[in-house]
């Protein structure tokens, strides 16, 4: 009877195991999909990087869509790095330019959150992965103006949240 049960342990510790390096894997990348890009003959250091970097929106399908129009593997990797989240930059935001914001009918709350990058909004994929959208920098430099009556002119960088 211990026999068995230590047997039992063994295989669900095993099983355990395996399934969590299966789920470390990049959310927007499963086996089928490895499958199908290297069927596209998608190169397999391509499809490393796809699996290493979380990318916020590339999948292995839209990997396979570039490779049929043409693209080659330099463009691919650009591609994906290019989708990879990235840690947000506080704003530089100098005093004429937040008082620039003020006059455009920005609140207090918009600006400090551009300044001190202050979480603006949390998000959740398809998968369940949690992302945090910060305020960075403005998009127009100082002499430019800004549209009025507009909260949504600055670039927003999405960051990866990862769960202890």
């Amino acid at each position: 009877m211990k026999r068995i049960i230590i047997l039992w342990l063994c295989v669900v510790g095993i099983t355990l195991i395996f399934s969590g390096l299966v789920l470390a894997m990049n959310s927007l990348v499963g086996p089928d999909d490895i499958r199908r890009m290297k069927s596209a003959k998608i190169s397999d250091s391509v499809i490393q990087m796809l699996i290493a970097e979380q990318t916020c929106s590339i999948t292995g399908e839209s990997l396979i869509k570039l490779k049929s129009a043409g693209a080659n593997d330099a463009m691919l990797k650009s591609v994906i790095l290019a989708d990879r989240y990235k840690n947000p930059k506080k704003a530089e935001l100098s005093i004429e330019q937040i008082e620039m914001l003020k006059k455009a009918g920005f609140s207090d709350e918009v600006i400090m959150q551009m300044v001190n990058s202050i979480p603006v909004k949390r998000i959740v994929d398809d998968h369940g992965h949690e992302s945090i959208v910060y305020g960075t920098r403005l998009a127009p430099e100082p002499e430019t103006s800004l549209p009025a009556k507009s909260q949504s002119t600055y670039n927003i960088n999405i960051e990866k949240v990862t769960q202890p």
